[in-house]
């Protein structure tokens, strides 16, 4: 490299001609200079293309310099294109427009991704300490941007075309088996709550059991439980309550038992042990959620347009792609997207009786169109955050003769039992889940455990092969049931 002048400037090696015209190009003098060389001088001579192997302009600049100025060229090139990461802390007092603006995102990108993200929110909105994860070129333009709806979920939002397309993922995590016994004292509540168990394990039983026993009404002070449940962890820290795996209540000196089985076509259901089905026609709860975060109502103050309004369903909180399912047989009649429901789906039920609609989904099953016909817990779509949505989660409701009715107290026939080509695995996870259930004590606080052998013909954790008989405490082996 040559150092021209006092400017500073830099050139590549180049023939004295060209340093004395770049010389001239610093000043503005040396403009008019420039031009009369370039413009009004005599053209060159011109050299046979077959001389030597560069052509015409081999005599001006070396086959070395022409790759070095084209590595050059390419470096400079891509670091003009490749996108970087970074996080973004809302500052006290700062805006979302602000904060992008600091790392040069133009205007056009900010509004267009303030647009796109409102049916998950409001960007206009945002409160101190918000985290976003930016990625974008030199030149500002954004690539992409991500924020976490949840401690589970989270959306990526990337350009395309002069709009953003959104998906929305789930972080990985860990299934743990747990269990946890108790005697009623006050309530069930307040029972799990002694124990140091996950509250939502009493809105789950009555899922269940609430068909056989009113949970309000029903138990009695000495009751007994015993439960077998999932429980979501990640990164070595608890996230969720997965769904219950076995359940024994005793009520009245009356035991009751249930085992959660998934037949072969993927569609889990609750049983007694002869394979009766404790579910009706019509589930209290299509999916395995996490928590209710919202009951059904005739007046709700609504957490996003902060005015009170009817709330006709049950929001059952759960992370982004948690599958959803048929509450009961019937045929899809609409499958649409508006502004407050986010994608919704609506189903119309065998005796027409009943139709049952499933709010703010982030995308429906594959095969699921208007005109479908579905059999209950059959897969028609996945829980997300569209609409009017605070975070990841399924409004479901339920229509009686065209009255919106409470999902969690309708009374219905009950549903199919367990089929005859699933009798030997329901028998054999059955036969392990009640050795389990006896081996719990009467009182214990929520405790990992291995499950009784003998294996079932679905995977599910294992004991060390070297243990005869499997402990019921201690670090579970990773992996999902």
């Amino acid at each position: 490299m040559v150092q021209l002048g006092s400017h500073g400037k830099e050139f590549p090696q180049l023939t004295r001609t060209w340093q004395i015209i770049a010389r001239l190009c610093l000043s503005v003098g040396g403009l008019g200079v420039l031009y009369g060389l370039v413009f009004l001088a005599p053209s060159p001579p011109s050299i046979p293309l077959g001389a030597g192997t560069g052509g015409p302009a081999e005599s001006l600049l070396p086959t070395e310099t022409t790759a070095m100025l084209a590595l050059e060229d390419s470096l400079e090139a891509a670091s003009r294109v490749t996108p970087t990461g970074v996080e973004v802390l809302i500052q006290r007092n700062q805006s979302f427009y602000d904060a992008m603006r600091a790392h040069s995102a133009p205007h056009e990108d900010i509004m267009a991704l303030v647009k796109a993200c409102k049916p998950y929110r409001n960007l206009r909105n945002v409160q101190h300490g918000d985290l976003f994860r930016l990625v974008s070129f030199p030149d500002g333009r954004i690539k992409n941007l991500s924020f976490d709806l949840d401690i589970e979920s989270y959306l990526v939002f990337t350009q395309e075309g002069d709009g953003y397309r959104v998906l929305e993922r789930n972080y990985p995590v860990e299934h743990r088996i747990s269990a946890v016994s108790g005697a009623i004292q006050n309530s069930l509540y307040a029972s799990l709550k002694t124990a140091g168990a996950p509250l939502s394990l009493a809105s789950k039983m009555n899922d269940i059991l609430g068909w056989e026993i009113d949970f309000q009404r029903d138990l009695r002070l000495g009751d007994t439980y015993r439960i077998i449940y999932e429980e979501i962890w990640k990164q070595g820290e608890f996230v969720r309550t997965g769904p219950i795996l076995a359940l024994e209540c005793v009520n009245k000196s009356r035991q009751y038992r249930a085992f959660r089985f998934v037949d072969d076509e993927g569609r889990p259901g609750y049983y007694t042990g002869d394979g009766s089905n404790l579910q009706k026609q019509l589930l209290r709860a299509p999916l395995a959620y996490s928590r209710i975060s919202s009951r059904f109502s005739w007046r709700r103050l609504h957490p996003i347009l902060k005015r009170y309004m009817p709330h006709l369903g049950v929001d059952y909180a759960a992370p982004v792609g948690t599958p959803v399912r048929a509450a009961g047989d019937g045929k899809v009649v609409e499958m649409n997207r508006k502004r407050g429901n986010g994608r919704y789906l609506k189903i119309r039920h065998t005796n027409s009786t009943y139709e049952s609609y499933y709010l703010h989904l982030s995308r429906y099953a594959p095969g699921i169109k208007i005109g479908k016909k579905v059999r209950q817990g059959q897969l028609i779509g996945y829980v997300g955050a569209s609409g009017y949505a605070t975070g990841p989660h399924l409004d479901y409701r339920i229509k009686k003769n065209g009255v919106f009715v409470n999902p969690r107290k309708v009374k219905l026939p009950p549903a199919e039992p367990v089929a005859e080509g699933n009798r030997d695995a329901f028998v054999a996870l059955t036969e392990r889940y009640n050795r389990t259930l006896d081996y719990l004590p009467g009182e214990s606080a929520p405790h990992p455990i291995f499950l009784a052998r003998p294996a079932p013909l679905v995977t599910l954790w294992e004991p060390p092969p070297s243990a005869e008989e499997p402990p019921l405490t201690g670090a579970p082996v990773a992996g999902e049931p």
